[in-house]
């Protein structure tokens, strides 16, 4: 029980030396900031581990550019991967290292106590194993969310471009009936990927950045095989001064057609890939029944 008391007076100690007198926090704004907000609404957990992480935040924003190059390449890492995984935690890549280090910090307490609980004695080499491993964590959840959010455009890309090519058959120029898209799609689900995207196209836009710019951007967001065709598309349209709505509905048509062949490949190699584990089945199956034949007739004989 001493033990353990001093245990957790280091970790205050420790703690209450990291807080800095003047915690600077990093400004975000647009979707970011909104989804901030709702988090710390909705989310206790998150309400309760932002200032936390936050404090980390703030010491690994001292590290200057260029002490440490696996950190700058980190940091380079994660301005990309944020963003296309729609903001995770709506962090900075600052905070996020900080979420890794609450993280480590949170399992090596975790399992301080279970150790002790369980054996009678804190066991550290565990505890800081686990914390270690518990680092990388925040990494897989965004790796994760980044996959689910391109499959989540890909799927909603035809129905929004459905959307796009009504509001421009109805008279509304290309910027006009995207303005009008974004802004029912939000009404809708604010948190649609979809528009999410084609809401910083609409910024880039309106800043006024040509329209190729803009949509090779949002290519070089996403990075979606689907995105990069219609894309391409709608590039060409305009060097030939081909109707916008005409081009948009044939590659609708298009990205509908490839991913009912991709579902249907998908299907068919599925047979091919549950072969092995019958296999593995059906041979357990024979172990588990010829072995109780041959016991029975070994008992039957004796």
């Amino acid at each position: 029980m001493v033990g353990m008391l001093l245990v957790f007076a280091t970790a205050f100690l420790l703690v209450w030396g990291l807080v800095p007198e003047d915690l600077e926090r990093e400004e975000i704004y647009g979707y970011r900031l909104n989804k901030r907000q709702r988090l710390l609404e909705e989310d206790d957990i998150y309400r309760v581990t932002l200032p936390v992480i936050q404090i980390f935040a703030h010491h690994i924003r001292n590290i200057p550019d260029g002490t440490l190059t696996y950190l700058d390449k980190i940091r380079e890492d994660l301005r990309d991967k944020l963003p296309r995984s729609g903001h995770m935690g709506a962090y900075t890549p600052n905070e996020f290292l900080g979420l890794c280090c609450t993280m480590a910090l949170g399992a090596f307490i975790f399992f301080l106590f279970l150790t002790t609980w369980m054996t009678g004695a804190p066991r550290m080499p565990v505890a800081l194993i686990m914390g270690s491993a518990a680092t990388y964590m925040p990494f897989l959840k965004l790796n994760s969310d980044i996959s689910q959010r391109l499959i989540e455009i890909d799927q909603r890309l035809p129905h929004t471009m459905d959307l796009l090519v009504l509001s421009m058959n109805a008279g509304l120029d290309f910027m006009t009936a995207l303005d009008r898209v974004v802004e029912r799609g939000k009404e809708q689900n604010p948190d649609d990927p979809m528009i999410q995207e084609l809401g910083v196209v609409l910024q880039e836009l309106k800043v006024g950045t040509p329209r190729t710019d803009a949509l090779k951007n949002l290519c070089e967001r996403v990075q979606s095989d689907y995105l990069d065709s219609m894309v391409g598309s709608i590039i060409q349209a305009e060097k030939r001064g081909t109707p916008l709505s005409e081009v948009l509905s044939v590659q609708i048509d298009t990205i509908r057609n490839k991913r009912t062949q991709r579902v249907e490949q998908e299907a068919s190699e599925a047979s091919v890939k549950i072969l092995m584990p019958l296999m593995f089945i059906f041979g357990a199956v024979i172990v588990v029944v010829v072995g109780a034949m041959i016991l029975r007739v070994q008992n039957n004989t004796g």
